[in-house]
C-alpha cells in the first residue's frame, strides 16, 4: 500500500487532486481512464477502475432518476 498526501486544488466549480505518479503506477490507472468516485459513510473516498458497461448503467440510472424522480419516490413508498 501507498500513502501520500495531496492537496485539493480549484477547477472551475469543482476541486481536483492531483494522484501522485507512484500512486498511479501501483495502481494501474492511466489518462482517460473512467473512474468510479465513492464517498463512504466513514468519510473515506474510493477511487476505483470503472468498466465502460458500469460507466454507461450508472448514467442512464443518473438520467432515469432526474426524468422520474417523483415517480421512483411514489414506487417507494
Amino acid at each position: 500500500m501507498i500513502k501520500t498526501a495531496a492537496k485539493l486544488t480549484p477547477r472551475g466549480n469543482s476541486l481536483a487532486v492531483t494522484i501522485p505518479k507512484d500512486v498511479l503506477e501501483a495502481s494501474g490507472l492511466r489518462q482517460g481512464d473512467d473512474l468510479v468516485v465513492t464517498a463512504r459513510d466513514d468519510g473515506v473516498i474510493e477511487i476505483s477502475h470503472a468498466s465502460s458497461a458500469e460507466t454507461r448503467l450508472d448514467d442512464a440510472f443518473e438520467w432515469s432518476l432526474g426524468r422520474y424522480g417523483r415517480t421512483y419516490a411514489d414506487l417507494a413508498r
